[in-house]
C-alpha cells in the first residue's frame, strides 16, 4: 500500500534562486506541496525551527554558512538527529560523499540533478522516516498502555500498609518480593483475613509470562471474589477455582498453586496445593520440605484436591516462592533446584532472623542472570515467638 507524503514538509536551502525554483517544481511534480527555501545555512537553522520540516534538501557550498556547517549543528541538537537531510553538490569525489556523510547526511544528489533521481531520493527518505515515525509512536503508545497495565497487575497485590496491619493483626512477620521477567507476568498472591485467629495465604503462578499470563492473572481475580474461604476447607476452595478456571482459560493454559489457612487457635495450617513448588516449613529451627504434589489448576474439571496439615507453633515460619526460584541460573551456576531451597533459606535466616528474604534473594541474584526468564514471587511468613 503506498505511503501517503501529501503532508510532509520539504526544506530547500541554497544560495542559488534558480536551484531553488527548480527543485521546488521537481517536488511539487511528485505530489509534496508544503515546501518552504533558504539561502544559508544560518537561514536555514531558523527555518528548520519555525517549519518543521520533514527533510532538508541542502546545498553544500554556501555563503554565511556552508551546508555541512548546518548539518553538524542540526546534528547537535537532540529534537534533529533523525531528519532526514539531503546534500546536493556538484562534486562527485568520494572525500566529498564521505566530508556529507560525516557531517550528519543521510544521502546525497550529485549536481546537475536528474529530476528522477532526485524525486525518488526525496521520497524514499521521507517514507523511510515515516515509517520510523510511526513505529515509535506506535511502541510509545504500546509502552503506555503496558505501563498502565503492570499498574492495574501491581494493584491485585497486597500493598506494604495491608501487609503490615495483617501482620499486626495475627502477630505474624510478612514480607515479599514480586518481580514480572518482562512488563507483564503471570505470579499472583495475596493474603486473606478470614476472621479474628484465621488467615488465608494463596499464591498463584499461570503458565509463561508476559500479557497472556497477566490477563489470566485478571480473570484469576475476578473470580477468586465468588468463592467465601471462610467455611470450606482449602481442598474444596481449590477445586471450585479449578472448575470456573477451566470454563475461562484457553485451551493449554494451566496455574500451580497453594492455598493453605492458618488457625492460631490450635497452631495449624491446613492447605492444599496444585503443584506448586514445594514450600519450606521452618519449625524449631528445622527447614524442610512441603508435600506440594496435586494437579495444576485448569487442567481437568474433575481434579480432586487433598488437604494437609502440620502444626505451625509461635516461632515457626513458612517461605513460598514461585518456580523461577528454583529454574533460574547463571552461566557458571546451575538451578538451585527443589531440594536446593532450605539451605538457600538457612544462610539467609543466619544472615538475618527476622527478616531473612532480603539476604535470600540477594543470594539468588548473585548466581542468577538477569533479566530473569520467569516471573518471581516468593513470600516469607513467620509467627511472632
Amino acid at each position: 500500500m503506498p505511503i501517503s507524503l501529501a503532508a510532509s514538509r520539504v526544506l530547500i536551502v541554497d544560495d542559488n534562486e534558480f536551484n531553488r525554483k527548480s527543485l521546488a517544481l521537481m517536488i511539487r511534480r511528485a505530489g509534496l506541496t508544503q515546501i518552504e527555501v533558504a539561502e544559508n545555512g544560518v537561514e536555514g537553522l531558523r527555518k528548520v525551527e519555525s517549519f518543521r520540516p520533514d527533510l532538508v534538501l541542502l546545498d553544500v557550498s554556501m555563503p554565511v554558512m556552508d551546508g555541512l556547517e548546518m548539518c553538524r549543528r542540526l546534528r547537535e541538537r537532540l529534537t534533529h538527529e533523525e531528519l532526514p537531510i539531503l546534500f546536493q553538490t556538484a562534486l562527485d569525489s568520494d572525500e566529498e560523499q564521505v566530508r556529507c556523510f560525516e557531517a550528519g547526511g543521510s544521502d546525497f544528489i550529485s549536481k546537475p540533478i536528474k529530476p528522477g533521481e532526485c524525486v525518488a531520493r526525496v521520497r524514499h527518505q521521507l517514507e523511510k522516516r515515516k515509517l520510523f515515525t510511526d513505529l515509535a509512536n506506535f511502541r510509545g503508545r504500546v509502552e503506555r498502555e503496558l505501563k498502565h497495565a503492570k499498574a492495574m497487575q501491581l494493584s491485585l497485590l497486597p500493598e506494604p500498609k495491608e501487609l503490615d496491619a495483617v501482620a499486626e493483626r495475627y502477630e505474624l512477620v510478612l514480607d515479599a518480593h514480586f518481580e514480572t521477567s518482562s512488563e507483564l507476568g503471570g505470579d499472583f498472591w495475596n493474603v486473606y483475613p478470614l476472621d479474628s485467629h484465621r488467615v488465608a495465604f494463596l499464591m498463584v503462578d499461570f503458565a509463561g509470562h508476559g500479557i497472556t499470563a497477566a490477563i489470566n492473572t485478571f480473570r484469576l481475580h475476578t473470580l477468586i471474589d465468588r468463592f467465601p474461604m471462610q467455611h470450606v476447607p482449602p481442598s474444596e476452595w481449590l477445586a471450585g477455582l479449578n472448575r470456573a478456571l477451566k470454563e475461562v482459560l484457553p485451551v493449554g493454559q494451566f496455574a500451580t498453586a497453594f492455598f493453605g489457612i492458618l488457625d492460631l487457635h490450635t497452631d495449624t495450617l491446613t492447605y492444599a496445593s496444585a503443584g506448586a513448588p514445594n514450600p519450606v516449613v521452618g519449625i524449631a529451627g528445622e527447614l524442610r520440605l512441603l508435600d506440594s504434589a496435586g494437579l495444576v489448576l485448569g487442567a481437568s474439571r474433575r481434579a480432586v484436591y487433598a488437604d494437609r496439615s502440620l502444626r505451625l507453633p509461635r516461632g515457626s515460619c513458612l517461605f513460598l516462592y514461585s518456580d523461577a526460584l528454583i529454574e533460574c541460573s547463571g552461566p557458571d551456576n546451575e538451578p538451585i533446584g527443589q531440594d536446593g531451597v532450605p539451605d538457600l533459606l538457612r544462610g539467609a535466616i543466619a544472615a538475618n532472623r527476622a527478616r531473612p528474604l532480603g539476604p535470600l534473594l540477594e543470594r539468588f541474584y548473585a548466581r542468577t542472570s538477569l533479566p530473569l526468564r520467569d516471573d518471581l514471587t516468593a513470600v516469607w511468613i513467620a509467627r511472632r515467638a
